[in-house]
């Protein structure tokens, strides 16, 4: 068992006032991680890993963070598959040119709705819609790195998605679309029914209108358009927001801990965010920390964890099948 994936978090800050995520409201800092510190995890992940690692550089706003270029040049040599999404706002032509120069392999641009007040709005910041475009249009003169779009669904661009999803099947120089349902904002209080609240409940979509139009997003995706979820994720999206509540992981057990860890701009190496860490890149080599006892805890936690984890249906979705065992209530 073998690390295949790391979300390197590198900064929690952002320049926008998004309505899916509300972490901007507490500034951290995205320094306590040295230069060297994360070169030698870099060092310690490549020598433990036996297959080629995506590490996705994520934030946050990952252009924010200082040196972020020498990371992705670094993850790059290492002979690692190096992806990034950015909100687009801080691209200009330099940036550009030095994203290019990194090695960076994926970027990925959020973008919400081909209607600028509606994207504007629910990136919180007026000319979010026109910074996205005119980044994308530098990147038209480059062949790489590869570029995708990312795309929340919710309440406010339901009628814009299948929009959306036409215009990044015609245009060239873009290689996927992949949608994500909307879950509860970052940064905010734990609630199950968060979606109910008077301060978020327009982010939720009705469930009607939602499988309408996900009926239409898997037309399209069965017609060889280009979007990058499984046609069973986009299922269960559906079943998502018609209940929320129970759909989520109802025969297979969670696959977190096997593949993959997160790691916090603190350091702190993460295989469940809801669990505490198993290590710390400042002190801890990788393989030690995977290894380690405390690893093993984390892992049996996360084999008898019964919580309606909403990452199952974004980011860590498998499609599960019939004949799986089904979980004991």
């Amino acid at each position: 068992m073998r690390i295949k994936q790391c979300d390197l978090v590198v900064t929690e800050n952002c320049c926008l006032r998004c309505k899916m995520c509300h972490i901007w409201k507490h500034k951290r800092d995205d320094e306590q991680v040295l230069l060297d510190e994360y070169l030698r995890f870099f060092d310690s992940l490549r020598d433990f890993s036996r297959e080629p690692v995506q590490i996705q550089f994520v934030g946050g706003e990952p252009l924010l963070k200082k040196g972020l270029l020498d990371l992705i040049g670094h993850a790059c040599g290492k002979g690692f598959s190096t992806t990034m999404t950015t909100n687009g706002f801080l691209v200009d032509r330099n940036a550009v040119e030095m994203l290019k120069e990194s090695g960076l392999q994926t970027l990925g641009f959020s973008l919400e709705s081909m209607k600028k007040e509606k994207h504007d709005f629910l990136r919180g910041t007026n000319g979010a819609y026109e910074r996205v475009m005119k980044a994308l249009e530098y990147f038209s003169e480059y062949h790489s790195p590869d570029i995708f779009i990312a795309t929340i669904i919710n309440g406010q661009n339901l009628d814009d998605l299948a929009e959306l999803a036409e215009w990044v099947n015609v245009n060239r120089r873009l290689d996927f679309i992949y949608f994500q349902a909307v879950m509860q904002p970052f940064g905010t209080k734990e609630n199950e029914e968060w979606f109910k609240d008077e301060e978020f409940k327009f982010l939720w979509p009705d469930a009607d209108k939602a499988s309408e139009v996900l009926d239409k997003l898997i037309h399209l995706k069965s017609s060889s358009y280009k979007i990058n979820n499984q046609l069973a994720q986009l299922e269960s999206f559906k079943s998502y927001f018609r209940d929320p509540g129970t759909f989520i992981k109802k025969r297979t057990k969670c696959n977190l801990g096997k593949d993959a860890v997160t790691v916090l701009p603190d350091g702190n190496i993460f295989l469940c965010l809801a669990m505490e860490p198993i290590g710390n890149i400042k002190a801890d080599r990788i393989e030690d920390a995977w290894s380690s006892e405390k690893a093993e805890r984390v892992r049996g936690k996360i084999a008898n964890c019964r919580n309606n984890c909403k990452l199952m249906i974004n980011c860590f979705f498998e499609e599960e099948k019939k004949e799986c065992q089904v979980l004991d209530a």
